[in-house]
């Protein structure tokens, strides 16, 4: 056997090897389930179905979880319950995240779009308020820009869009999308993105400003969430820019008069000088800064969150009709009628 084809060989059965070790992280790991609680239901939308928690009455709230690895409603553990003594507040999680399909396929900003502003339509389906986090509030610009007669305010919380995530992909993010994507190369690479060392050191390092918040159940959600049957498909996208989206153009004609900032004040990922472009794109935008907080203030400082949010949706509600009272028969008649 000449040493060419020893190699070849070698090579062959390391790859074998590697790909059955990434099939057994999939494989071992624990079912997800609604982390939220209320009524847990299935929208067929337009590239799989869309998992989605609701619960309350009154006024549409929608809660719209960032774009990461392992992403899923369960970012709103903390918010979903105490929303929904006020609001009507639903919880969808994205195509290929949480509980929703996750097809093999191409995702893009675009897909998602598509997907926001067909589930206010379909499902939602009267004005709301949109709350998003991260890159999901870009996407939540452009639906309300694209469906304004659909939203009716937007709480954007830590938004990309305009310094980060906003430069659309070039030929580099898609040579790194490819690689990304190849099944046995990008797999591995997500799966020691995905590894609970790996997810302990992004939440305590990236996404908290206090690390102690971030504790084993927290690591082992995220872990489960990510190795769920399909988990590897869209990350890609995102790591490599494909899934950024500019809003220059939308946020500064949005028709909606609430536009509300919710920022960390520690967030590191985008920082809380980002803001001054948001600002200076739409006059009405007014933003509120959340002490001791990174990148979810939403979990970290979550009851002046939830405080926050039903003081803003309820200062965008709309003025009661003022009627004429109806005279009655003991009403006194005024001389010239």
């Amino acid at each position: 056997m000449n040493k060419t084809l020893k190699t070849l060989l070698w090579s062959g059965a390391g790859a074998a090897g590697l790909a059955a070790a990434n099939s057994s992280v999939f494989a071992r790991a624990k079912a997800l389930g609604n982390t939220l609680g209320g009524e847990g239901r299935f929208w067929p939308g337009p590239y799989g179905d869309i998992f989605y928690a609701r619960q309350g009455k009154g006024r549409p709230v929608v809660l719209l979880h960032g774009i990461y690895a392992g992403a899923s409603g369960y970012e709103w553990r903390k918010n979903f319950d105490a929303l929904s003594e006020h609001f009507n507040v639903y919880a969808p999680d994205w195509l290929g995240f949480g509980l929703s399909d996750k097809p093999r396929r191409r995702y893009t900003a675009e897909t998602y779009i598509e997907q926001l502003t067909q589930f206010l339509r379909e499902v939602v389906k009267e004005p709301c308020t949109l709350v998003a986090s991260s890159l999901a509030a870009a996407y939540a610009v452009r639906a309300a820009r694209n469906v304004p007669d659909a939203v009716q305010g937007l709480i954007l919380v830590c938004p990309t869009g305009f310094r980060h995530l906003a430069q659309p992909p070039d030929a580099r993010a898609e040579a790194l999308y490819q690689l990304l994507n190849a099944p046995l190369v990008g797999t591995t690479v997500y799966n020691g993105i995905v590894s609970q060392a790996g997810l302990r050191w992004y939440l305590m390092n990236q996404a908290y400003f206090d690390p102690s918040y971030v504790d084993d159940a927290m690591v082992d959600h995220y872990s489960t969430a990510a190795h769920q049957y399909g988990g590897q498909y869209a990350p890609p996208a995102f790591l490599s820019g494909l899934l950024n989206h500019s809003i220059a153009d939308a946020l500064p004609a949005l028709p909606q008069k609430t536009v509300r900032l919710i920022w960390g004040r520690e967030a590191r990922m985008t920082p809380l000088s980002d803001a001054e472009a948001f600002l200076a794109a739409n006059a009405r935008a007014e933003l509120t800064v959340l002490d001791k907080s990174g990148l979810l203030p939403h979990d970290e400082q979550a009851q002046a969150f939830n405080r926050l949010v039903v003081e803003t949706i309820n200062a965008d509600a709309p003025a009661p009709k003022k009627t004429r009272p109806r005279k009655t028969a003991a009403d006194p008649t005024p001389e010239g009628e």
